[in-house]
C-alpha cells in the first residue's frame, strides 16, 4: 500500500534535485513524499526513540501538529536511525501520541539533504522544497542536560507564524540541542 500525505510537497534540497526514494513508514508500508500545492510549508521533525531530549519534546510536537495542521502546515516525524525497525518506531510513535505521518530514514537521506545533525531537530520546507528554517523547536535546552526553566524563544512557532503571515523568517537557523544523528562518516 502506498501511503502519502494529502498535504505534502516535492522534497528538494537547496538545489532542485528531487529525493526520489521511497521510505518505509512506521506501519511498514511504502511511503513517499509527493508534491502538492496544498500546503504552506512542511515540517520534518527528526526524532530519536532513545533520546531523552527528543522524547521530552513529544507533547510539544503533538501540540504543534494539532495547532498548525489545520492551517495547512504538514508535519512528518522522521526516524533517522539506521538500526531502528518499523515495529519499534511504530511503538514509539504510538507511545508518544504522534498524530502525523512517521517514516524511517535509515540511510539518513533527509537528514543529509537538509542538514539535520541532532534529535530533535526540525527542517521547515516551502511548497517548492526550499529550506526555510532549520534548528531547534524552542530554547528549552541550553546544553545537554541543562534545561531552561522558562522558555525565551519558540523558534519553530515563530518560523511557522512568519510563513503563515507571508513574512520572512527572522532567524532561519538555530542550534538544536539533542542526541547526535549517526550520519555516515563520509558526510561528517
Amino acid at each position: 500500500m502506498l501511503r502519502t500525505f494529502v498535504c505534502f510537497l516535492l522534497i528538494v534540497g537547496v538545489s532542485t534535485a528531487t529525493v526520489k526514494e521511497d521510505f518505509v513508514d512506521v506501519l511498514g508500508d511504502t511511503f513517499h513524499l509527493p508534491d502538492s500545492d496544498e500546503c504552506k510549508a512542511v515540517v520534518l521533525l527528526f526524532v530519536g526513540h532513545d533520546c531523552p531530549i527528543s522524547n521530552g519534546y513529544a507533547k510539544e510536537i503533538v501540540r504543534l501538529c494539532k495547532e498548525y495542521t489545520p492551517k495547512k502546515i504538514a508535519f512528518c516525524v522522521v526516524y533517522a536511525d539506521a538500526d531502528l525497525g518499523a515495529d519499534d518506531a511504530r511503538k514509539h510513535a504510538k507511545e508518544f501520541g504522534f498524530c502525523c505521518p512517521a517514516i524511517l530514514d535509515p540511510k539518513m537521506t533527509l537528514a543529509l539533504r537538509f542538514g539535520a545533525t541532532v534529535k530533535p531537530e526540525v527542517a521547515v520546507l516551502s511548497p517548492k522544497g526550499t529550506l526555510l528554517y532549520r534548528g531547534r523547536i524552542d530554547d528549552r535546552y541550553v546544553d545537554l542536560g541543562k534545561r531552561r526553566e522558562l522558555l525565551t524563544s519558540r523558534d519553530l512557532r515563530d518560523a511557522l507564524d512568519a510563513i503563515l503571515a507571508d513574512k520572512p523568517i527572522v532567524v532561519p537557523r538555530t542550534q538544536a540541542i539533542g542526541c547526535d544523528i549517526d550520519l555516515p562518516k563520509s558526510s561528517k
